[in-house]
């Protein structure tokens, strides 16, 4: 018969597509979140390192000038790694952003596909039903050929 044609198939491909973009955003977002991660922690190390390294040993005497630059440059350092701290955290509130996004274009899809596979199965039941009918219809006109009497030959 006749082949299945799904009425919505463009609208369908399009959310398939719309899917396939937000994965790929899921995971642009992902790894931007990493790398805010990882910036946050080598200005972690950093910091730690610095302050190890510029304070005093125990019973050391310094000056208190230099105490001063001391903490001026380690409060420089704690605001630097308190902004990566904001950048990690608004990157991992984007992942979670376009995870949802992602959740959204997978509950559209699966919708269509579901209506897809519905109307698939209806056309498939209708073909059969289709079918049988002409099958019938072949099979009551060979009954109905083979209960005529058949004319007698002069032979």
């Amino acid at each position: 018969m006749s082949r299945f044609k799904f009425r919505l198939q463009r609208l369908l491909d399009l959310r398939q597509k719309k899917e396939q973009e937000a994965a790929s955003a899921v995971g642009a977002a992902r790894n931007a979140a990493e790398a805010a991660t990882r910036r946050e922690d080598e200005l972690t190390e950093r910091r730690d390192a610095t302050r190890q390294e510029l304070l005093p040993a125990a019973g050391q005497t310094v000056r208190v000038a230099e105490l001063h630059e001391i903490a001026f440059l380690v409060r420089a350092l704690d605001e630097r790694v308190q902004d990566a701290q904001k950048a990690a955290k608004a990157a991992e509130r984007s992942v979670q952003e376009k995870l949802g996004e992602l959740g959204e274009a997978m509950r559209d899809r699966r919708i269509l596909d579901r209506l897809k596979d519905r109307r698939s199965e209806e056309w498939r039941a209708e073909d059969a039903r289709q079918e049988r009918e002409i099958m019938d219809a072949i099979a009551r006109d060979r009954f109905a050929d083979s209960m005529k009497p058949k004319p007698e030959s002069d032979s």
